[in-house]
């Protein structure tokens, strides 16, 4: 017997839990680190496994950690707001409006603080920067904002200043009274009756009337250079080392003869009715009547709308990899399906709003219906997990080589992949 006892395999945990449908669902497998415990349906849930957990009081509070290096998260009426959190920062987002963020800079030009109520409150604080506090339109001193590297406004619109690289650009008041300065920068402008400016040896402009007269030159190297006119209504032109385009009557008719990209491009009206060809083989590249038909040829990337924006699809294919995305209405209904050789990933997602939405990825497969936010935004994986199951009248998760697992109305009846669980349950 004690020889018996001792070869034997060690036994193995048995999973447990008990279920009064809609009061309590709670389910705990020791083998697999799996807990679930779900409160009146969907309203109050608690999910762990070996890779995380999370917990959520719907609609009002979702809260996720996973041992991945992803930040920690707290959403309160998600979207409305979000808080992010790791070792290195915190990020938090009210309305879109108000955030505030605070990290540990990997450079010392890197703000540590910063607290947003867009458009009207930036504050920001560094060791080596010191504190900047902006009010608009009263006053305003921003680094990096938008592209610039400073910003600096009074009064908006009496005062307003831009600094990138070594120009500086200034209005006072906005937009009508301006000069250029800085390093490589000169000129002035008084808009809209007669402006110039000149950068270094890079770029120059000057117009009259804007947009009656309007003459810019930008040079990439010497002699190279793009040198546009515009003559509106009546006449513009763009001539570069690579391009020579043509417009006349605005919009109505254009012609543009790109040899980098070796295309010809006519246009009338354009944008809306247009056709291309390729230079070296005269084939086909693009045509658009829009919005009733359009085929585009971008490399291997073709692209095609019929009846915008009834319908559109686009696929990309080369040796190793394919691309096919099919959309109707733009976001009510798509397929899109992903195939990479090299790496042996495949990943398929299907969505009708708001009947269903439906993922392959590799060797899974889920499927769940209703689909009303999770169909509109698919590839938000907060929104379906958050939001998903309040609606989710029915859904499934397969994987290959493994019993499918299932619920129905809200686990009123469900499959673990073992057993089927009905509304009054315990094991």
């Amino acid at each position: 017997m004690s020889l018996l006892l001792v070869c034997a395999p060690p036994c193995r945990a048995a999973a447990h839990g008990f279920k009064l449908w809609p009061l309590i669902d709670y389910r705990n497998d020791p083998d697999t680190g799996e807990k679930h415990l779900h409160l009146l349906g969907p309203l109050f849930s608690y999910d762990a496994d070996r890779e995380g957990w999370s917990w959520a009081l719907r609609p009002l509070l979702y809260r996720k950690h996973t041992s991945e290096p992803v930040p920690d998260m707290l959403a309160v009426l998600y979207p409305l707001s979000v808080v992010r959190w790791d070792a290195e920062e915190t990020n938090f987002r009210l309305l879109g409006l108000f955030s505030y963020q605070s990290r540990t800079p990997a450079k010392e030009s890197e703000w540590q603080r910063r607290l947003t109520i867009f458009p009207i409150l930036f504050y920001r604080y560094s060791e080596t920067e010191g504190r900047s506090l902006s009010v608009l339109p009263f006053y305003a001193d921003l680094r990096d904002f938008f592209g610039y590297d400073h910003l600096r406004m009074v009064l908006f619109p009496g005062y307003l200043r831009l600094e990138k690289g070594l120009v500086e650009r200034t209005w006072a008041p906005f937009p009508f009274v301006s000069w250029t300065g800085g390093l490589l920068g000169s000129g002035w402008r008084l808009w809209p009756v007669y402006g110039w400016e000149d950068v270094g040896e890079s770029s120059r402009m000057r117009y009259v009337l804007w947009p009656l007269y309007v003459h810019a030159q930008r040079w990439y190297s010497r002699p190279e250079r793009e040198d546009t006119l515009v003559l509106a209504p009546f006449y513009a032109r763009i001539d570069s080392p690579h391009q020579h385009s043509r417009a006349y009557l605005g919009p109505l008719f254009t012609h543009t003869v790109d040899t980098k990209e070796q295309t010809e491009t006519w246009g009338f009206p354009w944008p809306f009715w247009l056709s291309q060809r390729r230079l070296d083989s005269g084939a086909p590249q693009s045509l658009r009547l829009a919005p009733f038909y359009q085929d585009r040829q971008q490399g291997d990337l073709r692209s095609r709308f019929y009846l915008w924006p009834l319908y559109r699809a686009r696929d990309q294919e080369t040796d190793a990899y394919r691309y096919a995305r099919r959309d109707l209405f733009l976001v009510l209904g798509r397929d899109v399906e992903e195939v990479d050789t090299d790496s042996h990933r495949r990943r398929q997602m299907q969505t009708l709003f708001p009947l269903f939405r439906r993922t392959v990825t590799n060797d899974h497969a889920s499927f769940s219906t209703l689909a009303l936010l999770d169909a509109l935004v698919p590839t938000n994986e907060t929104i379906r997990d958050f939001y998903g199951p309040l609606w989710q009248v029915y859904r499934s998760d397969d994987s290959l080589g493994e019993p499918s697992r299932w619920s129905l109305l809200w686990d009123l009846v469900s499959s673990d992949g073992t057993r089927v669980r009905y509304p009054i349950d315990w094991e």
